[in-house]
């Protein structure tokens, strides 16, 4: 640099210098890559799963009351046992109803008694007639004598039976194979077919069902699963160990919830072990559909934005915000029907210091897991 004439001149070699020190500047000032890790959006078979909560119900529940009144003279089972289909459960004081049978009989044989010295009498009239001896007067009269005790004996055979009917009442059997509950009436108590709580309750364990209701929007795909599958996929989930019970849809109700939009379905499980007891609340895991060969990706890399779904893909150590259409998701993947495609690198963690086209570094690049039974899902398609 000189003075000439009180002006500054520049020389070349020093506008050089100046020129090299901006440059070096501007390159120190670019951000460095940023720190990300991603997934390679995989190509899987994913099965489209919804949450519930259920109600176990057994399949035969039973009120055991007594069908005649009379005194309870033995109980012949302890509260808890289990009880098999027509083992005796409890008998009572049969002397009445003994009684009232031999009585029904007894006037049986005497109208069947009548009855046969009745129709002798009209064929005896009859045979008259034909003589011109009897009056058609005295035949009709002693028909209608006849048919009178036929109709007798009649009632008198339903009294018999009547009476039989009630002395087996007597004698209560099991009417399924179950679970005896707590006795309600000891031995040496009356007891009557109006009793509200009967003598116990016997509930069939093995196996079991569960009630629980699903939204109308999916009762159509479920019930096409079930029939395609043979009772679908269902599985009771024990949030203390982690381990499931599977099932199948045994039943769908035939109408829709007033007012609810929802369905009523049934399943039913093995229950050998008698895990499950009626009246509790359980949450099950119920498979509606299944995407077959479909791009996948981990839930957690597809973002909210203004103009809808999108994720990161890194390409060329450069992210791009790329658009997603969703058709399916969990809590761990998410099915991508268009947008991405197998094998893309899309962000999983540090997204949130990205911007379109900025520089990013990968640092660990993980697989999608398979999806086995995801816990809540949302359909946001087909």
């Amino acid at each position: 640099m000189l003075s000439i004439g009180g002006f500054i001149v520049v020389t070349a070699g020093a506008g050089a210098a100046y020129n090299a020190s901006s440059q070096t500047q501007t390159v120190a000032a670019a951000p460095p890559p940023t720190p990300v890790k991603v997934a390679r959006a995989a190509v899987l078979d994913v099965p489209h799963v919804i949450e519930v909560v259920g109600t176990v119900d057994s399949l035969s529940d039973m009120l055991i009351r007594s069908q005649v009144e009379g005194v309870l003279t033995a109980v012949n089972f302890e509260e808890g046992d289990l009880v098999r289909a027509g083992a005796l459960l409890a008998t009572i004081d049969d002397r009445p109803y003994r009684a009232a049978l031999a009585a029904a009989k007894a006037q049986l044989a005497r109208d069947r008694a009548l009855l046969a010295a009745a129709e002798r009498e009209l064929a005896r009239a009859q045979a008259l007639q034909r003589q011109n001896v009897s009056s058609v007067q005295t035949v009709d009269q002693r028909s209608a004598e006849v048919e009178q005790l036929r109709a007798t004996v009649a009632l008198n055979e339903a009294n018999v039976e009547s009476a039989e009917v009630n002395l087996s009442f007597t004698k209560i059997y099991s009417p399924t194979t179950g679970r005896a509950g707590l006795r309600e009436v000891d031995p040496g108590n009356l007891v009557r077919p109006a009793d509200a709580h009967g003598i116990a309750s016997i509930v069939q364990m093995d196996p079991i069902s569960v009630v629980f209701t699903i939204p109308q929007q999916i009762l159509a795909q479920l019930k096409e699963h079930a029939r395609r599958t043979g009772g679908g996929d269902v599985a009771i989930i024990d949030r203390e160990s982690g381990s499931r019970i599977k099932g199948k849809l045994a039943a769908f109700d035939n109408r829709i919830g007033d007012g609810t939009g929802t369905a009523r379905v049934r399943a039913v499980f093995d229950n050998k072990d008698e895990r499950l007891s009626p009246g509790a609340f359980v949450s099950l895991e119920i498979q509606t559909s299944m995407s077959k060969q479909v791009v996948v990706v981990p839930k957690v890399a597809v973002r909210l934005g203004i103009d809808g779904n999108f994720v990161f893909r890194v390409r060329d150590g450069v992210a791009e915000q790329v658009r997603v259409a969703t058709a399916y998701s969990n809590d761990e993947i998410a099915v991508v029907r268009d947008g991405i495609q197998a094998g893309d690198a899309v962000v999983t963690d540090g997204y949130s210091r990205l911007r379109p086209s900025a520089k990013a570094e990968i640092v660990e690049v993980s697989p999608v897991a398979a999806p086995a039974l995801p816990r809540v899902a949302e359909v946001t398609g087909r």
